[in-house]
């Protein structure tokens, strides 16, 4: 694991205020560069909201991925040494595969919660000494792939070596391809040295990365969901004031509710701005295309059920029941 500097193996206490005058800060460690869309448009909406209210008193500071990496994140918050986490639950499959398992959940933020599979999500979490915030969707739509050649016939992936969370291990498999686990950070270099073909990836960011430098086209049509998570040391999340506590689910769950046609608006804006960049979008065949979000949403229920079998056969068998998710037959 990373070692992290010594300034930021503070005790808990040290982060919390020496006068009631003073706010409560809390440090946020997030899995993306702070230029990112995920970062700007999520992480800092929500901090910006939640240090716009008075009644909390609260201030958050953003830590990116060059303090720790995002697959090495959840621990040191779950240990206390910052009190948020802003992440893609891919990034820790090694310790739970609850949260990778709501990418397979259709995208409708209230449905999710009045079902039940947002307090299951919660329970399993708190287990791991860790208190969900928030399960923002990144868009009504989540997935796409960044590649250096078109698509020709299929499987359209057959042959490449693409970037990837195990999230999108099935789906690159089913498609002929061959997954390279590894952070987004390192694309770039590995697409301009020919180490990959391409990556798996939302739909927002690609030319905050530059990318469209190293690839000519995105392809289509997208497939999938995808979702973010805000979580938050368990303890610290006790230490605080009822008010402090409402005002961060509340803020929570307006991010949930808001942020899809945000995100949505983004992607349709950031793809007229890679075209313009030399960028092309590349079309599955019909027939690969109609196979995507059943081959993503399945590989993703079963990287969820390998890890955490009790937990995620029973979100399956809820979501299935309130109709939140596509599987195959």
């Amino acid at each position: 694991m990373k070692t992290l500097k010594p300034a930021l193996l503070l005790p808990l206490f040290a982060l919390l205020p020496a006068t009631s005058a003073m706010a409560t800060e809390l440090r946020m460690l997030a899995s993306y560069d702070q230029t990112s869309a995920y970062s700007r448009e999520i992480a800092q909406r929500f901090i910006k909201e939640v240090e716009a209210n008075d009644t909390a008193d609260l201030s958050i500071k953003l830590t990116g991925p060059d303090v720790v990496s995002p697959f090495e994140q959840l621990q040191p918050v779950a240990a206390g040494v910052f009190q948020l986490l802003y992440t893609h639950a891919a990034y820790h499959t090694n310790t739970t595969g609850v949260g990778a398992a709501m990418d397979a959940i259709k995208v409708n933020p209230e449905q999710t919660r009045e079902s039940g599979l947002w307090d299951l999500v919660d329970e399993h979490y708190q287990t791991l000494g860790l208190k969900l915030i928030s399960i923002p969707p990144l868009g009504s739509s989540g997935f796409q792939y960044v590649l250096k050649k078109p698509i020709e016939g299929s499987p359209g992936l057959d042959g490449r070596r693409l970037r990837g969370s195990p999230t999108y291990t099935n789906v690159t498999k089913g498609m002929g391809g061959t997954p390279v686990l590894m952070s987004s950070g390192d694309v770039y270099s590995a697409m301009d040295r020919g180490v990959i073909d391409g990556a798996a990836w939302g739909l927002n960011g690609v030319k905050d990365m530059g990318w469209q430098e190293v690839a000519g086209y995105f392809s289509k049509p997208t497939f999938g969901q995808t979702y973010n998570f805000v979580l938050m040391n368990l303890n610290a999340f006790n230490s605080l004031s009822p008010e402090q506590q409402q005002v961060l689910l509340d803020q929570g769950r307006q991010l949930e509710t808001e942020i899809a046609p945000v995100m949505d608006k983004l992607a349709i804006d950031e793809w007229k701005s890679l075209e313009a960049a030399g960028m092309q979008p590349t079309e599955f065949s019909p027939e690969d295309a109609s196979r995507l979000d059943a081959l993503v949403t399945d590989g993703i229920w079963q990287l969820g059920i390998d890890k955490t079998p009790e937990t995620v056969t029973a979100m399956r068998k809820l979501a299935i029941e309130k109709n939140l998710t596509t599987v195959s037959e």
